[in-house]
């Protein structure tokens, strides 16, 4: 298959080639890639700037301006056109401020999580002596604005190429509740309820009717966190089952529900690798290689047991069900630490 990747790129090789032609001094233009992954640069002097081509429903150019080779700022537009326009002040030695001023892209994200916190440390100074405060830009120009306390913290950024950014807030670096922060005031009231208070969700619920606070918050607010992280894993495995062709489904599901009722979704987290069930004691979703767990891999009406609890143990063909074997390997499990 023919991809575009390739013609982005020479566009903008060739639009910037003319674009440069007519100047004595002219830049170093280049293109490599292959396959998807194509780029364009351009130096002149001590400045210079480097162009990722993408496919994004259409052209997409994500280009790095640098002084020195360091890094002063991003862009992404979908204007081969504009993306000449904007190396060409940039290289022709404009200041930032000027290049922010004529060219709406360049760290767009970074300018409006700024002028958010801004804002919101404005409309309520308390925020600014109880949270400290970070811009962080990753190295692909995604920027992130926290604002953290010893136990809570918000994360603010934009998500799916939204025109407004999306706000996540943690408590223990747990997510509890999120929305969509287009109203810099709303944002910095429940940011300083939320960091500045303290505020229980409870009584984030009366304050702001709107935020869709979901149960997981009670057991936060209730002070059995790990209880209520186990709990939602679980009802997130039976969502994902329930809402799968997985032909075995309807034998996965009640031997879910048994377990359940045996009182192991207070106990174990529950997750997935494709169609099989893994249940452990992390506290946190992603296990690290060394963390014990127990495995059920399905098959269309038995299952495959492994457990790498203390000694790796591997039971062949058993029923989808609770079981005396499941439940030594699940007991033993519990014994160990929540880590």
């Amino acid at each position: 298959m023919e991809r575009n990747e390739p013609k982005y790129a020479q566009d903008l090789f060739e639009g910037l080639t003319d674009r440069f032609a007519a100047v004595a001094d002219q830049a170093q233009i280049a293109i490599t890639g292959g396959g998807v992954q194509w780029r364009c640069s351009a130096q002149r002097g001590s400045r210079s700037c480097w162009v990722g081509c993408f496919e994004v429903g259409g052209p997409e150019f994500l280009t790095f301006f640098e002084d020195a080779g360091r890094k002063i700022g991003t862009g992404r537009t979908s204007s081969c056109r504009e993306t000449v326009d904007a190396i060409w002040h940039w290289l022709d030695a404009a200041p930032l401020p000027a290049i922010y001023q004529k060219f709406c892209f360049v760290d767009w994200e970074k300018r409006k999580l700024l002028s958010t916190g801004e804002t919101a440390l404005k409309s309520f100074p308390k925020l600014g002596t109880a949270a400290r405060n970070e811009l962080m830009v990753t190295p692909s120009g995604v920027s992130h604005l926290w604002f953290r306390t010893d136990t809570r913290s918000a994360h603010i950024h934009f998500a799916s190429r939204r025109e407004s950014p999306e706000a996540n807030f943690l408590w223990d670096d747990s997510e509890l509740f999120r929305f969509d922060a287009a109203d810099p005031a709303a944002l910095g009231a429940v940011l300083a309820a939320w960091l500045a208070d303290n505020a229980p969700p409870s009584r984030l619920r009366k304050e702001f009717p709107w935020l869709q606070i979901g149960p997981l918050a009670d057991y936060y607010e209730k002070g059995n966190p790990v209880e209520g992280e186990f709990i939602e894993s679980w009802n997130q495995m039976e969502q994902v089952y329930e809402g799968s062709r997985f032909p075995p489904r309807s034998l996965v599901l009640p031997f879910i529900a048994e377990m359940r009722r045996a009182g192991y979704d207070r106990k174990l987290r529950a997750g997935q690798s494709i169609w099989s069930l893994i249940v452990s004691r992390s506290r946190r979703s992603r296990l690290r290689p060394e963390q014990p767990l127990v495995s059920f891999q399905f098959r269309e009406s038995s299952m495959e047991v492994f457990s790498s609890n203390e000694a790796e143990e591997r039971i062949f063909e058993i029923p989808i069900s609770m079981s005396e074997t499941v439940e030594r390997v699940l007991r033993r499990l519990v014994a160990r630490p929540i880590d």
